[in-house]
């Protein structure tokens, strides 16, 4: 029950932070500026930070290999699953990374069908 609880947090958590990366300003316009100066670079390099598949996927590998190698409470869905096993970390990052795209893209299109179902103000005549 606890782990659970800790994966849906992670989920959410995720699909919160990879959605103000990709969609978001913040502050002093960063998220904005991020996505400029990587698309300038190149055009695919830009793509990860403007795909709600590739983000979190870069998200999930960043987030695996901090919580094995530095913070040592497991908050990862698959650090949970293999803690103990000191020579998986390369499994526990590829799994992470592959879930975290997964569940974020899941979110992401659930809440994309459910902004369809509802009427928009702005679409509305008066």
């Amino acid at each position: 029950m606890e782990a659970g609880l800790i994966v849906l947090c992670y989920s959410l958590m995720a699909y919160g932070a990879c959605n103000v990366i990709v969609y978001g300003s913040g502050p002093f316009r960063v998220f904005e500026r991020i996505r400029e100066w990587s698309t300038n670079i190149s055009e695919h390099f830009g793509l990860l930070f403007q795909c709600m598949m590739c983000m979190p996927t870069n998200f999930g590998i960043i987030c695996s290999l901090v919580n094995w190698f530095f913070i040592p409470i497991a908050f990862t869905p698959f650090n949970i699953l293999f803690a103990g096993n000191t020579g998986l970390w390369w499994l526990a990052m590829l799994c992470d990374a592959a879930f975290t795209s997964g569940i974020v893209w899941i979110i992401h299109h659930v809440e994309e069908w459910f902004e369809k179902m509802v009427p928009s103000d702005d679409n509305q005549e008066e």
